[in-house]
C-alpha cells in the first residue's frame, strides 16, 4: 500500500496543503526532503525526520460506484 504524509501534519503553522507520496516509507522521506526545500529547509535534521516519519500513513484508496461499473480511483 502506498504511503503519504501531509505537510501540514508535520508543521501546521506552514499552511501548506502539499501531500507527499511514495511507495515506501523511505521514498516518502526522500520526497519530503525534496519538498522541504520549497520551505527553505536545506538540511533535514534528525528531529525533523522523526516528525515526518511519525506523520506518515497509508494512503486510502477511494472507491467510486456508479450505475455502469465500480472503479478504484
Amino acid at each position: 500500500m502506498k504511503k503519504i504524509v501531509e505537510c501540514a501534519k508535520v508543521d501546521p503553522s506552514s499552511g501548506c496543503t502539499h501531500v507527499v507520496r511514495g511507495n515506501t516509507e523511505e521514498e516518502v522521506l526522500k520526497n519530503a526532503a525534496e519538498h522541504a526545500k520549497q520551505h527553505g529547509i536545506r538540511e533535514v535534521t534528525p528531529e525533523l525526520k522523526a516528525k515526518v516519519k511519525a506523520a506518515i500513513r497509508d494512503e486510502k484508496q477511494k472507491y467510486v460506484e456508479n450505475s455502469f461499473e465500480a472503479n478504484w480511483i
